[in-house]
């Protein structure tokens, strides 16, 4: 007799089957675990019904998404895994007697006993892993882990034999403490959830999917409603947009080649609770004046349940407008999302600042964070008036408009359109005029200030919001021969780590123009508490 199982999370070469980190049977040696080459996919070999029904009944009780497969199998087989010992020839087990009989290859899906608390644990391990632990312990765990990439950034630097100092803690730089955020829970400035079949069987269900929406496994998707560090007001509206769309006709789209409408829905809110939502939908076979007839019912629904959750406006998006429009150059009259209510902008405080935000473009999820990384890397960097910033992938202009009163001019770069019309709106609200902002690659940029004598003495600020900088604009940075300090902002510390050695290599290895850098310090900010993500700026030097 064997127990086929079939899980991704299967480990190779152990001596025990685990699921879920949980040892559910401990094999007597390690031919009784058996792979199929290129798979995740194990045999666990039982010579006798007892020690069979053991590991079923511990399965039922254990394991999750599994498919158990009860079959007969070679005696070869058996003879090979268990050699001194004879094999019982038949079962006795009536209920495994009767799967045999019905089909030498039956499937039977183990039961699951899944409760609320269940899931809920398993969506809060999945978004917010730390909440269990206290904010200190939470700080210390991304401290280290900072400290861990850094020394990786150490060890890079001196296989690629750079001349700079690496001290006895391996580290190739000093590292202040990490910067905690002033608010732990209900922090999320935007969020996003998808479209699902919930725990209930419910198609329409809104929330997050507990494994990969690209994988061809079974998902479920859990409302946001247990989440300690979502705003309450973006769970109402999350709510309250189930249960439009359970009343809509229209199916939900969970798959990227499906024929459902309904894909996902977005919010925005700000400091005071104002909240802008964004409903993505598919128009699929919808002709102009069904999708102007649904636009008019999103309008009437949520002009008058919105008032409850303090929704100041609402738009509709066409989802396949979303990724076109936002890398092309568009003029501002040809806008993505259609306005069905309300304000055009959201108007969020941070300081002395009023930012306008837009539908599309980009800041960070955590204002208050955000605020208190500016203004200490401002005090940091001991900016002073002879000082020009160069802020490359600028967003709505929240750094440059910042570090605007310290300095004698803040140029910022952007490819996406919004993102510039945000920032020019938002130095034109805030009375700054010694800002300026441009749609431009930044190789494009540094190209045109390298060619300028006006910017002596620049600090580039490099924040990427999706992807890491190319090789291109680091050759760029380096060849800027007015460039003397660059501040290095990234979400994605493992990612970025290739381009920290690239700054720092010597002039003329592997086509690298311009003095190299030589890493100041760095500073870990806790960008997303309760959650594994961190931001890590790293602040370089010319010498």
């Amino acid at each position: 007799m064997a127990l086929s199982i079939r899980n991704f999370g299967l480990p190779r070469n152990t001596n025990c089957f685990l699921l879920k980190n949980k040892h559910v049977a401990n094999l007597p040696s390690q031919n009784s675990l058996r792979h199929v080459r290129g798979s995740r996919h194990g045999r666990i070999l039982y010579r006798t019904e007892a020690k069979f029904r053991e590991l079923l009944k511990s399965l039922n009780k254990h394991t999750e998404n599994s498919v158990v497969n009860i079959t007969e199998i070679p005696e070869t087989i058996v003879k090979s895994a268990n050699s001194n010992e004879p094999r019982n020839e038949k079962s006795t087990d009536p209920l495994i007697e009767a799967e045999l009989a019905d089909s030498q290859n039956f499937t039977l899906v183990v039961p699951q006993d899944v409760t609320h608390e269940d899931i809920v644990k398993r969506l809060e391990e999945k978004i917010t892993p730390l909440k269990n632990f206290t904010y200190a312990k939470q700080l210390e765990k991304k401290y280290n882990k900072s400290l861990s990439m850094l020394r990786l950034f150490g060890e890079k630097l001196r296989q690629a034999k750079v001349p700079i100092t690496i001290g006895s803690d391996r580290l190739p730089c000093p590292v202040e403490l990490m910067l905690p955020s002033p608010i732990i829970e209900a922090y999320r400035n935007q969020d996003e959830f998808s479209i699902g079949t919930g725990i209930d069987g419910n198609p329409k269900t809104v929330g997050f999917y507990l494994e990969d929406p690209n994988d061809k496994t079974k998902t479920i998707c859990v409302g946001p409603a247990e989440l300690v560090i979502i705003k309450e007001n973006h769970k109402k509206f999350a709510k309250d947009f189930e249960r439009y769309i359970r009343n809509s006709p229209l199916a939900a789209s969970t798959t990227h080649d499906d024929e459902g409408y309904w894909k996902s829905v977005k919010m925005k809110s700000n400091t005071d609770g104002d909240l802008m939502g964004i409903v993505s939908m598919r128009p699929q076979d919808l002709s102009d004046e069904q999708i102007a007839e649904e636009k008019r019912k999103l309008r009437e629904y949520f002009t008058a349940s919105g008032e409850s959750y303090n929704l100041k406006s609402l738009y509709f998006q066409n989802w396949y407008d979303k990724k076109p429009l936002k890398y092309n150059f568009k003029p501002p009259e040809e806008e993505p999302c259609d306005r069905l209510f309300g304000e055009r902008f959201l108007v969020e405080q941070m300081d002395h600042l009023r930012l306008y935000n837009s539908p599309e473009s980009f800041f960070l999820p955590n204002t208050s964070i955000a605020a208190l990384m500016y203004g200490t890397l401002q005090k940091m960097c001991r900016m002073h008036s002879s000082n020009s910033i160069l802020d490359i992938y600028c967003g709505i202009g929240a750094a440059s408009l910042v570090f605007s009163n310290r300095v004698k001019k803040c140029i910022g770069v952007d490819t996406c359109f919004k993102n510039v019309a945000a920032s020019k709106l938002n130095a034109l609200k805030n009375g700054i005029e010694n800002v300026e902002f441009l749609m431009k690659m930044p190789e494009s940029a540094l190209h045109d200030i390298n060619e300028c004598h006006f910017h002596d003495d620049l600090i580039a600020v490099i924040s990427p919001a999706r992807a890491e900088l190319s090789l291109p604009v680091i050759k760029f940075l380096r060849r800027c021969k007015h460039l003397s300090k660059i501040i290095y902002i990234t979400t994605k510390p493992r990612l970025a780590v290739d381009n920290f050695v690239r700054l720092c290599k010597p002039a003329g290895s592997e086509g690298y123009l311009g003095k190299p850098f030589v890493p100041l310090f760095a500073l870990p900010v806790d960008l997303l508490p309760q959650t594994e993500h961190y931001a890590l700026a790293i602040v370089f030097q010319r010498f």
